[in-house]
């Protein structure tokens, strides 16, 4: 499998997967940095084409071709509306699934009261065995994390240059999900007996962003991969028999990401007036977010935000009005914590942080304000709101965006 579908990063002619790297040698040379994320291919779709197919039926295409090309599949089920979509379609076309699985950190945490596993006690381990009720067939695994995280920077040369095996999720649970393959016996077995086991990951809701000046919208992919997906780790490795699937962004299911985008733009070209000020489209310019030490923030929507403007209005439309638009089987009173502020200080990883200040915690925390402190440029998002405590665990590395592909000419 070609790694490079999952992004990588220029600085000059120098290629990357790594972007701690690429923003070193950005600064030392002072020239920007380039995420190509799958131009080739991108750039050769009629982006600006609204087929009108039916959602649904592109789903099931999806993984039908996923299913065709793998002997094993595992679909990792957070019990998110992506996620959800993926796993349903599925097991609503019938089309077999070899497991689902999920990652906690029971052990660590000592609580299934915590960030990271109260979605999965609440929500994605009962829709499992609801799923598994029509998938008898189907096996289901929940992995605990914690052993993989207490031991990840003992393991290779980790304790050294973690920093550069993640582009946006620095926490010590996105590095330990990338020996999974290596670490849990089941899996090894699959592979040493020639067989292609791939993990298919829900990456994620279409980037769809509004050009005011020329009043068009647009894709522009963000490095956001390693976050639930495929880390640089494994993207360095390049292992013939590692195998990974993003359902939505993934060069072979540009059609899936077109049609996506243009019932977004559709309903923001044509926005019910009932839907004004809603849960579905507000003029708050605000998302919210977790931080650190568990308050919920208010924090001033980006670029990235999807927006329209009405009668001289700038309104966004929330996850809620997004996931109405693109999830039509997705149930809308599912329980969710919602985003975190940070994803180097992750929130998932908080007992990680606090359960003792050994020397891995210091080692992390001695690295990352170390390139805090070296990229004074560029490189960190503080999050610098008048109203936001500026504790430093609740910085985020800024994200980097590939070209921008309209959907309206």
């Amino acid at each position: 499998m070609n790694k490079d579908q999952f992004g990588y990063y220029l600085v000059g002619d120098y290629k990357t997967y790594s972007k701690i790297e690429a923003l070193e040698i950005a600064h030392n040379l002072n020239i920007p940095i380039s995420w190509i994320f799958n131009d080739d291919v991108f750039s050769t779709h009629p982006w600006h084409i609204d087929t009108q197919e039916d959602i649904k039926k592109l789903y099931k295409k999806r993984a039908e071709q996923i299913r065709d090309k793998y002997d094993y599949i595992v679909l990792w089920y957070s019990g998110g509306s992506d996620s959800f979509t993926m796993l349903n379609t599925f097991q609503e076309n019938n089309i077999h699934v070899d497991e689902i699985a999920q990652y906690h950190a029971y052990e660590g945490e000592k609580t299934w009261d915590s960030y990271l596993n109260k979605e999965i006690e609440t929500v994605a381990i009962p829709q499992t065995k609801e799923f598994l009720q029509k998938m008898p067939h189907t096996k289901h695994r929940i992995v605990d994390l914690t052993p993989l995280i207490k031991s990840v920077y003992d393991m290779d040369d980790n304790r050294f240059d973690f920093i550069y095996k993640s582009n946006k999720s620095f926490g010590p649970d996105q590095l330990a999900r990338t020996y999974f393959r290596e670490k849990i016996p089941d899996w090894q077995k699959i592979i040493a007996s020639g067989k292609k086991l791939c993990f298919v990951w829900a990456t994620d809701k279409p980037p769809v962003k509004y050009d005011q000046d020329n009043n068009k919208y647009y894709l522009e992919f963000p490095d956001i991969i390693d976050g639930a997906g495929v880390g640089p780790r494994t993207q360095m490795l390049n292992r013939k028999e590692e195998y990974d699937e993003l359902f939505y962004w993934s060069p072979d299911a540009m059609d899936i990401i077109a049609r996506q985008s243009h019932i977004i733009v559709n309903y923001l070209r044509n926005t019910p007036k009932q839907d004004l000020d809603s849960t579905y489209l507000t003029r708050d310019p605000y998302s919210y977010a977790m931080a650190f030490d568990g308050e919920v923030i208010p924090v001033l929507y980006r670029k990235s935000k999807t927006s329209t403007i009405i009668n001289n209005l700038k309104y966004y439309l929330t996850t809620k009005g997004l996931n109405r638009l693109i999830y039509p089987d997705w149930k809308e009173d599912t329980f969710t914590l919602g985003k975190q502020l940070s994803n180097i200080f992750n929130i998932r990883d908080r007992w990680w942080f606090n359960e003792h200040q050994d020397k891995d915690q210091t080692m992390f925390i001695g690295a990352i304000q170390s390139y805090y402190k070296k990229f004074t440029r560029w490189g960190f998002d503080f999050f610098k709101q008048s109203h936001l405590n500026h504790d430093f665990r609740n910085i985020n590395i800024d994200q980097c965006f590939s070209k921008k592909y309209y959907l309206e000419i």
